[in-house]
């Protein structure tokens, strides 16, 4: 809906039930279907501008996102950027609670005693406000935010940290972090509870990357995953 709306320049009155019935289903099954394979906001914009070609792996979204104009993608993302501010600004609480989190993971969350960070394409201050809506109090520094590439914030968490990378655990709904990660020597995991296509299961074969169920991931230990 933020995409949507921000980039027509809807009011964000339109940010609401209605709003999101308003939105034609062509763009919203297209949407749908093209966020399995988005890592950022610039990805959204993808099914605004094609409506047709045929997307079956993630090597095809990439080469259609590689033909859209890069001063397009900048106007789309910053647009949209914009409107998500003055929806969280303006109605709060109906803007969180269109954001949830995964059954189990407020507990998690709460009581997990390995230091945490959350690395992540939404920007900061919309996670932080999600996680206080739940009863999660985490540090600003705790909360990469508007990241394309996740490597560069790894890289900063473990000389925080002062640990090697294969110490550092990292999972994400998204197949081709996890195995840029992987490749970097980090602990990394695939959260297969998330958005996620049959060509990604092929990509995880072919890297030999590690899948985790969301019931898996809450109840195992962190040292018990690399035996």
């Amino acid at each position: 809906m933020v995409a949507w709306n921000g980039y027509h320049g809807k009011d964000t009155a339109a940010f609401s039930d209605d709003g999101l019935a308003a939105i034609p289903q062509w763009f919203a099954e297209r949407f749908g279907y093209l966020r399995n394979f988005a890592k950022h906001l610039g990805h959204f914009y993808v099914p605004l501008v094609d409506s047709d070609t045929s997307i079956i792996s993630q090597v095809d979204f990439d080469a259609r996102y590689k033909r859209i104009p890069g001063d397009d993608v900048y106007q789309f993302v910053t647009k949209v950027s914009h409107y998500r501010q003055l929806v969280r600004e303006e109605m709060e609480e109906r803007w969180l609670g269109y954001h949830t989190l995964y059954p189990g993971m407020k507990d998690f969350l709460a009581s997990i005693k390995t230091p945490a960070y959350i690395v992540t394409a939404k920007d900061r201050q919309s996670v932080l406000s999600i996680l206080k809506r739940a009863g999660i109090e985490m540090a600003e520094e705790r909360v990469y935010g508007d990241r394309q590439a996740k490597l560069e914030a790894f890289a900063d968490i473990a000389r925080k940290e002062q640990i090697a990378n294969e110490s550092l655990y990292f999972f994400d709904d998204n197949v081709l972090n996890v195995i840029e990660a992987k490749n970097e020597n980090y602990n990394a995991y695939w959260a297969t509870w998330g958005y996620n296509i049959p060509n990604h299961y092929v990509l995880a074969k072919q890297n030999s990357v590690r899948g985790i169920s969301l019931p898996t991931f809450l109840q195992t230990e962190f040292e018990m995953l690399s035996q």
